[in-house]
């Protein structure tokens, strides 16, 4: 037996008591055993809640019309482009264009520099109609004018002018631009006599855009043209050159249809996110019986309900009028052996071709009898009943938070009892350690005052 111990003697308390609180301990660790697989549970619950979610999301795009009313803009010819920015009607349109906007510029003459004395004054710009005073620069009252405090003066104005000065064969010119297109946007030029030198001469007059769309003639102060055509901005993008004929157009068809791709695009999101939630369902509560171990969720009843309550939606059928679509599988959408969606994208996008209203309301009819709504509207409700706020999923985490939080109190109850037993241990130990000490003490002076005792010859 050790003697070293708590006690110093012929016990080890500390050893003794170490063990002895590992067998009182078993109902401690088999409590956060149980916390553990639990918070486990949890933990996977939330996955399921997030691959729903997404569900959800994918769901809500198609039950929008206008996700089946997504369109796109293409243009032949170089008059301009088109992009979609709302909700534009399908069809073509004309544009031709006869003139670019354009904003103005002027330059000074040329100064041997940037800092050369260009004279001192007044320089004052004006808008386009000569009605408002826009800045009033006045140049070289602390020292010598020069163009970079002219361009400086004006760009710090914040004025629609911008100043900037150019290098013309070692020369330097300042050049005014305003900063729009338009006509309207164009501005004046008044100096003092002071400041004659700088002699301003436009290089180019501000001017509106001229164009017509399906004949009808339009101007714009811009060449970006924002919902002239409702839902479409055009950006016009040629003219023809200086100098040409009367009449004369750069002309371009613009084309709006249907953006098949983006349609495709969102009901294939739906299929990714419908089969994650299948692969991740089976994934936590699947069991092998060669290994005879279980998934985490494996028993979980939740689960088969959802899958059921999804499942049930995507390969069932919708009540429609007649020749409407009533299956999913009508458009491409293929349930597989393991459960999960496959979109065959050519009979989709052959249904969308041929009547894109009827492929929208399979997704988002709306009705107040279930039967008659879309596939998407339903299934949007279903993953809402699971996980939304007040859904069986919702339900579940709680009740397994509440399960965590009576056994964080179960352990702490129990790591104050087992703390009480092991100072009992300890003292009782260490007790009978400093007893048993007493005693070799004892039995060693005993054997050593025996040793010195005489010894006895019987022989003499």
């Amino acid at each position: 037996m050790a003697t070293s111990g708590i006690g110093g003697g012929a016990i080890d308390v500390g050893a003794l008591v170490s063990q002895l609180m590992t067998i009182e301990r078993k109902p401690l660790v088999q409590l956060q055993q149980r916390e553990t697989q639990i918070q486990s549970r949890l933990t996977a619950l939330g996955r399921v809640k997030s691959a729903l979610d997404a569900l959800q999301t994918a769901a809500d795009a198609l039950r929008r019309t206008s996700t089946f009313s997504a369109a796109k803009a293409t243009a032949s010819g170089d008059a301009a482009t088109a992009v979609v920015s709302g909700a534009p009607q399908l069809g073509s349109y004309a544009v031709s264009v006869t003139r670019l906007a354009r904003g103005q510029s002027n330059a000074s003459a040329a100064f041997a520099s940037a800092t050369a004395d260009v004279g001192s004054g007044t320089l004052t710009l004006r808008s386009a109609d000569g009605a408002t005073v826009l800045a009033t620069i006045n140049v070289g009252d602390t020292g010598t004018g020069t163009l970079t405090e002219i361009r400086d003066e004006v760009n710090a104005a914040n004025i629609g002018v911008r100043a900037s000065l150019v290098n013309d064969g070692g020369q330097t010119r300042l050049v005014l631009n305003s900063k729009q297109t338009g006509a309207a946007n164009g501005f004046q030029i008044q100096v003092d006599a002071g400041l004659a030198g700088l002699a301003f001469t436009q290089n180019q007059a501000a001017q509106d855009a001229q164009f017509s769309i399906n004949g009808l003639a339009l101007t714009s102060s811009s060449n970006t043209v924002k919902d002239t055509i409702e839902g479409l901005t055009l950006t016009l993008a040629k003219a023809p050159p200086a100098g040409s004929a009367p009449g004369t157009t750069v002309d371009a068809e613009i084309t709006v249809a249907q953006d098949a791709d983006a349609v495709k695009k969102s009901v294939e999101d739906f299929v990714k996110a419908y089969n994650e939630v299948e692969k991740l369902i089976a994934e936590l509560t699947k069991y092998d019986p060669n290994t005879k171990t279980a998934a985490v969720l494996n028993g979980e009843s939740l689960l088969r309900q959802v899958q059921n309550g999804v499942r049930s939606i995507v390969r069932g059928t919708m009540t429609a009028a007649a020749g409407d679509y009533t299956r999913l599988s009508e458009v491409g959408l293929e349930i597989q052996r393991d459960g999960t969606l496959k979109l065959n994208g050519t009979k989709f996008g052959d249904a969308l071709a041929a009547d894109s209203a009827k492929v929208t309301r399979l997704f988002a009819a709306t009705s107040t009898v279930e039967a008659e709504q879309g596939f998407a509207v339903r299934l949007r409700a279903q993953i809402d009943a699971i996980a939304g706020i007040d859904g069986s999923l919702k339900a579940r985490e709680e009740g397994l938070r509440a399960s965590i939080r009576t056994l964080d109190q179960q352990q702490e109850r129990l790591e104050a009892r087992l703390g009480t037993i092991e100072k009992r241990l300890i003292t009782q130990y260490s007790k009978l350690d400093a007893l048993l000490s007493s005693r070799q003490q004892q039995s060693l002076a005993l054997g050593n005052a025996l040793a010195g005792l005489p010894t006895v010859n019987p022989q003499k």
